[in-house]
C-alpha cells in the first residue's frame, strides 16, 4: 500500500484529488494512523468464548428481534439490515467509507489530537448491483454497497459500506493508498474545515449536531 505523509492542507488536498480519467474514489478517515481497516466485529471477542461467525449470527439475531419496534421501515434484505446495525454501532462486518473527501479528512482530525491521523484512498473493489439477492455471509471478495436512504446523518456524509467477507483480517487492496495527516496540523485543518462547512452540525444534523460543534469549536479537542 503506497503511504505518504503531508505537511499541509493544500497538500493534502492535492494527494485525494489525484486520479486517472475514469477513476472513482472512496475515502475512510482514522483518527490514529496505526489503526488498520479491521471491521468493529473483526475487533470484537465473545463473552462466551464463540467463534466471530457465531457472535456475529447471535448480535445479528437479537438485534433484529428487538430493534422492530424503533424502526419507520423495516428492511428489505440482509444488507440493509448490516446497513442499519452498523449505522447504530453494532459490529458488523461493514466499514464506513465516504465519497466526499472533506468528510474523510474531518474524521481524521475530529478527535485524538496526540495521534496522527490517516485518510484512505480506494479505487477498485465491485460494487454489489443486487442487493436483494445478495448473501453478504457468502462473498468471496471485499464488496462496496450503498444503501437506501436509513438516515439524515449518512446522507450527509455522503456515506457507503465496504462489505468484508473476513472480517477479523485487516483490508488490503492493491488500489488502496494511505495519507498520513500530522498531529501538528490537526487544529488549523480543523478551522480550514469549518471554512468549507464542514462541521459537526453536518455530521450530526439536529440538537446533538449544536452542541457537537459548539464544543469542537471552543474547546480544546481531547
Amino acid at each position: 500500500m503506497e503511504t505518504i505523509t503531508i505537511k499541509t492542507f493544500e497538500e493534502l488536498l492535492e494527494a485525494l484529488e489525484r486520479q486517472k480519467t475514469g477513476q472513482n474514489f472512496v475515502y475512510r478517515g482514522v483518527s490514529n494512523t496505526r489503526y488498520e481497516l479491521i471491521t468493529s466485529l473483526g475487533r470484537c471477542e465473545s463473552t462466551t468464548g464463540k467463534p466471530i461467525n457465531r457472535l456475529e449470527s447471535r448480535l445479528t439475531k437479537l438485534f433484529k428481534e428487538s430493534s422492530i419496534p424503533y424502526l419507520e421501515h423495516k428492511p428489505n434484505n440482509e444488507l440493509e439490515w448490516l446497513a442499519i446495525a452498523q449505522h447504530y454501532g453494532l459490529p458488523t462486518r461493514l466499514l464506513d467509507w465516504t465519497y466526499n473527501p472533506l468528510i474523510a479528512i474531518y474524521f481524521a482530525i475530529e478527535s485524538t489530537p496526540v495521534n496522527d491521523g490517516a485518510v484512505y484512498k480506494l479505487s477498485g473493489c465491485s460494487t454489489i448491483q443486487k442487493p436483494d439477492e445478495t448473501d453478504p455471509y457468502t462473498l468471496d471478495k471485499v464488496y462496496k454497497y450503498r444503501p437506501p436512504y436509513i438516515s439524515a446523518r449518512i446522507q450527509n456524509q455522503a456515506g457507503l459500506f465496504t462489505v468484508h467477507h473476513q472480517p477479523e483480517e485487516a483490508f488490503v487492496h492493491d488500489k488502496l493508498m494511505k495519507v498520513v495527516i500530522p498531529k501538528k496540523i490537526k487544529a488549523s485543518i480543523k478551522k480550514t474545515l469549518f471554512k468549507y462547512g464542514v462541521n459537526q452540525r453536518l455530521m450530526y444534523p439536529g440538537l446533538e449536531g449544536v452542541a457537537k460543534d459548539l464544543r469542537w469549536l471552543e474547546t480544546k479537542m481531547y
